[in-house]
């Protein structure tokens, strides 16, 4: 999911199937729907010209997971910004229905913390 979501070239289609029909991301306080999702990953993909994520810890048990990842950005000047994601998910029936997360600038200008809730 990770891959896919940082290849702009991937379809958000593809993208959208690993989550439920009623998939839920609160990114710093902020709530975000399935379409709110589509519509996020839309608005990096015309915002930027590259994503990269780097995960640093991974841990699973049954049907949640966390993460702490990096999430290297590029705007089409050449501008990079760095932003750690502390990250929960929620799984059911093999699909994501919950990512609860925390984000913060690592590099970069402070106002690309927004990145992970852009619309």
């Amino acid at each position: 999911m990770f891959a896919m979501f940082a290849d702009f070239g991937s379809d958000l289609d593809a993208l959208t199937t690993f989550m439920t029909p009623d998939y839920r991301q609160l990114v710093d306080g902020r709530e975000m729907t399935l379409a709110d999702f589509r519509t996020h990953a839309l608005a990096l993909r015309e915002g930027l010209s590259s994503l990269e994520i780097e995960i640093l810890h991974l841990v699973c048990e049954k049907d949640r997971a966390a993460t702490v990842h990096l999430a290297s950005a590029t705007r089409p000047c050449g501008a990079r910004s760095v932003i750690r994601v502390v990250a929960f998910y929620r799984f059911r029936e093999g699909c994501i229905c919950l990512v609860d997360e925390l984000t913060r600038v690592q590099d970069g200008h402070e106002a690309d913390g927004a990145l992970g809730s852009l619309q």
